[in-house]
């Protein structure tokens, strides 16, 4: 349907009559006509009873009206709210991050760029599943250590160290092992990119099966402090614990990986996304800092 048609058709109803509404637009009436009769054509109903003395509205034409003056209202201010803001400050940005990233660091800048973009919707996902970029249609990417699409744009965000580390309580109870490889009772995630960025720091050495595999850093500290093993963790997430004498490292190998803001391609990076991921990476690095 021919919507500037519609909108004649409208400005008719409103006006009383073509004249009134050839006045209106500042169009010649006999395109007023015309625009009436293609739309009558269109929908293959009659919208007015016309004489050469006056005209009314149709049942259909009735109809037409009442459902569409408020939608084209509503179209209209749309499309002016979106003229007025651009493109690249409104709509939505999807991101995803680790389940148990610590949202004092997100939090801000999520609400840092709302302050600033507030027509602009910001839909959250926290997942330890690598999720497909295009098919789960996710505009920017947190990842640790993860395998990204041979198309995606990667962009470093943060270095972050990661080690073993254990109970002071498990290590008296049970003596450190001589080497990574000979024990028994580790505690560590899923991922295939952390074992084996550990098993080259062996020199050739193979790291053990988990005892207990999770993919959540700070369900494994909660296992760790609870004497359940010796624990991969991020040295940041074990601080407070190796100040208080809580948790102790467990071998004094440690290996480091990028924590990495991720994007479908290049191609795919609107406006809204490059400012979103700016504040973001300033938040990341202000944390680590």
């Amino acid at each position: 349907m021919d919507l500037n048609a519609l909108k004649t058709f409208i400005e008719v109803v409103r006006a009383g009559s073509f004249s009134g509404a050839a006045r209106r637009t500042g169009m010649p009436r006999s395109s007023v006509s015309l625009r009436i009769r293609n739309l009558e054509s269109s929908l293959g109903v009659r919208l007015f009873k016309r004489s050469t003395r006056a005209f009314a509205l149709t049942a259909e034409g009735q109809d037409l009206y009442q459902r569409s003056e408020g939608a084209l209202a509503s179209l209209a201010d749309t499309l002016a709210d979106l003229k007025q803001v651009g493109p690249s400050h409104a709509g939505e940005i999807r991101m995803t991050l680790p389940a148990d990233f610590p949202a004092k660091i997100v939090a801000p800048a999520i609400s840092e760029f709302c302050a600033a973009y507030p027509k602009v919707r910001v839909n959250v996902v926290p997942t330890n599943a690598v999720l497909d970029l295009v098919s789960e249609n996710v505009d920017v990417a947190l990842r640790i250590g993860a395998a990204n699409p041979q198309d995606a744009v990667v962009r470093g965000a943060l270095d972050m160290e990661l080690g073993f580390y254990a109970s002071a309580d498990y290590m008296r109870r049970h003596g450190a092992p001589a080497s990574i490889a000979r024990a028994t009772r580790l505690i560590g995630p899923q991922q295939p990119e952390l074992r084996r960025l550990f098993e080259q720091c062996l020199d050739g050495g193979v790291l053990p099966q988990f005892h207990v595999t999770v993919d959540s850093f700070t369900f494994i500290r909660e296992l760790v402090l609870l004497g359940q093993g010796i624990g991969l963790l991020p040295g940041s997430l074990c601080r407070t614990a190796l100040a208080s004498g809580a948790l102790v490292k467990a071998f004094p190998v440690s290996a480091s990986v990028r924590l990495q803001l991720t994007y479908p391609s290049r191609a795919d990076i609107s406006s809204k996304v490059k400012v979103f991921a700016e504040i973001l990476a300033r938040h990341l690095k202000a944390a680590v800092a």
